[in-house]
C-alpha cells in the first residue's frame, strides 16, 4: 500500500474571513501572495484541472489535483481576525523526501507572504513578475552566493540596483534556507531556492497598485538576475 503524506499549516491573518476567502479562492487574490491562477468551478462545478472536493464560499474548499489533495478551512476569531488552516496530502513516490522538503519550505514562504500582502496591501491590485536563473544555477552553492550578494538579515535594509529599474530600497523580511523575502513600499520581492527539486534558482515578485507595467519589470528582473550568474 502507498503511504500518503500530509503537509500541514496553520496560518494566523489580520483579516476579516471575507478577505481571506478573496485571497485563496479568487483569481486577483492567489496572484498578491502565490501566483496568478483561478480555483473556482465552473458553472458545472467542474474544474478546468483537477477535481473539486468541496467549495463552501467564505469557508473552504478542496481539490484533487497532479500534486496531491490541497484543503484550505477558514475560521473566524472572536477578535476579528481568522486563522487559515491549510492541508496537503500526497508525496507517494519512491523519492518523496526532496520534495516534501521543499513544498514545506515553499508554503511556509508562501503564506508569511500572505500574511505581509493581508496585513500591509490588502485590497489593491497585484502584478506578478518571475524570472529563472540558467539551469546550472540550480544547487545550494549558486543559491549561496546570490544569498550573499543581497545580504542582509530579517530586518535590515538592503540595496539592489536593477538597470531599467533604479536603486530598489528594501526591508528583509523573510531569510530560511531555501527563500529570501525583501519587502519595499510598493512590493515584495520573492527570491526561490529550487535546489532540491533539481531547478534554477528563481524570483516571484509581487507589485501593488495600479500602473505597473509587467513586460518591463520582468525584462528588467530577467536580465538582473542572468546577468548576475554570468559574472560569477
Amino acid at each position: 500500500m502507498t503511504q500518503e503524506r500530509r503537509i500541514e499549516v496553520e496560518v494566523p491573518l489580520e483579516a476579516s474571513p471575507e478577505q481571506v476567502w478573496d485571497a485563496i479562492a479568487t483569481e486577483a487574490g492567489l496572484t498578491a501572495w502565490f501566483a496568478p491562477m483561478d480555483p473556482s468551478p465552473d458553472e458545472n462545478g467542474q474544474l478546468a484541472d483537477g477535481e473539486l472536493l468541496r467549495w463552501e464560499p467564505g469557508s473552504g474548499f478542496a481539490v484533487r489535483g497532479a500534486a496531491g489533495v490541497f484543503e484550505y478551512l477558514i475560521e473566524p476569531q472572536d477578535d476579528g481576525s481568522t486563522v487559515l488552516r491549510f492541508a496537503q496530502a500526497g508525496f507517494t513516490g519512491d523519492d518523496w523526501e526532496a520534495e516534501y522538503e521543499a513544498t514545506a519550505r515553499g508554503w511556509d514562504f508562501y503564506f508569511h507572504t500572505m500574511q505581509l500582502y493581508l496585513s500591509g496591501f490588502n485590497s489593491q491590485p497585484a502584478t506578478y513578475v518571475v524570472a529563472e536563473g540558467p539551469a546550472w544555477s540550480g544547487t545550494v552553492e549558486a543559491w549561496q552566493k546570490l544569498r550573499e550578494a543581497i545580504g542582509g538579515a530579517v530586518g535590515d535594509k538592503v540595496e539592489l540596483d536593477v538597470y531599467g529599474l533604479g536603486t530598489i530600497l528594501g526591508e528583509v523580511d523573510y531569510d530560511g534556507p531555501s527563500h529570501l523575502g525583501i519587502q519595499t513600499e510598493n512590493s515584495l520581492l520573492r527570491f526561490h531556492d529550487r535546489s532540491l527539486l533539481g531547478m534554477p534558482v528563481a524570483l516571484g515578485h509581487h507589485y501593488y497598485g495600479p500602473g505597473h507595467d509587467a513586460e518591463r519589470l520582468e525584462d528588467a528582473w530577467q536580465s538582473w538576475l542572468t546577468e548576475f550568474y554570468l559574472t560569477q
